[in-house]
């Protein structure tokens, strides 16, 4: 009687976080600050004479708000979102687990695809949702052994990020990741741990290499292309919260 009360109530909570945060994801994304998508233009006349770029808004940003059209639509993507957040939810409750932890893990897909959805049509993701990120690991600290972790987990991802980083310059001479990506692996270390931002780096890479081939067969794209990164690491956030958490560490305890 008790465990299917719990459930009940555990998926009563994925519902309604579903519906709030799946129609949220577009309204806050439409009504955020325009001044968090400043960044600098790197192409700036005056930046011969000042030696500093100005800060200028994404052109598509400013065609939208200055035509009155919503940033995103609503219509598909609030269906979409809630639909994604659903099953997420759903699953997390019929899984099993504390309620704590399905409320957590929700909460940050959001703020992720936010960040996801900025990085797709501006190439730009606001520092404000790293600062985010940040302030959530505190829901996840109890799950990890030793309290240390999460910062083990931080100073990983800003390794990997800047060993990566490095590598691409001396090899392609390009930035293989941007500061905002820098930014994501080492606020995304607080909450995961080490071992989880590696799984979070290496799905990342995967799924991001994945679409790119996908792009180029399709004749849509060329391996020169900037490509946006997170859509590909909210994937694997995803992923690794929902079927992987804690899993590779419990392998690792057993070789």
């Amino acid at each position: 009687m008790y465990y299917s009360i719990n459930l009940a109530l555990r998926i009563a909570t994925a519902v309604i976080f579903a519906v709030l945060l799946g129609n949220g994801s577009v309204v806050a994304f439409n009504n955020i600050n325009a001044k968090w998508f400043e960044d600098y233009d790197e192409e700036d006349p005056g930046k011969a004479v000042t030696g500093e770029p100005r800060k200028v808004l994404p052109p598509a940003l400013v065609e939208a708000d200055n035509a009155g059209r919503q940033r995103l639509p609503s219509t598909p993507w609030k269906y979409a979102f809630t639909g994604i957040f659903a099953v997420s939810g759903i699953y997390l409750a019929v899984r099993g687990g504390s309620l704590s932890y399905e409320i957590s893990v929700l909460c940050v897909m959001f703020v992720v695809l936010e960040m996801a959805i900025s990085d797709q049509l501006y190439k730009i993701v606001p520092d404000q949702f790293s600062i985010a990120l940040a302030c959530m690991s505190i829901a996840f600290m109890n799950y990890h052994e030793k309290w240390w972790e999460p910062f083990a987990g931080a100073g990983l991802g800003l390794a990997i990020s800047l060993v990566i980083l490095g590598l691409g310059l001396i090899l392609f001479r390009t930035w293989s990741v941007g500061g905002a990506d820098i930014k994501f692996f080492t606020c995304m270390g607080l909450i995961a741990g080490r071992t989880g931002i590696v799984i979070i780096y290496i799905l990342t890479t995967l799924f991001f290499a994945f679409h790119a081939l996908v792009r180029i067969a399709a004749g849509k794209g060329s391996i020169k292309d900037r490509n946006a990164m997170m859509p590909a690491a909210f994937a694997a956030v995803c992923v690794y919260f929902l079927f992987l958490w804690n899993i590779a560490d419990m392998i690792i305890q057993y070789i």
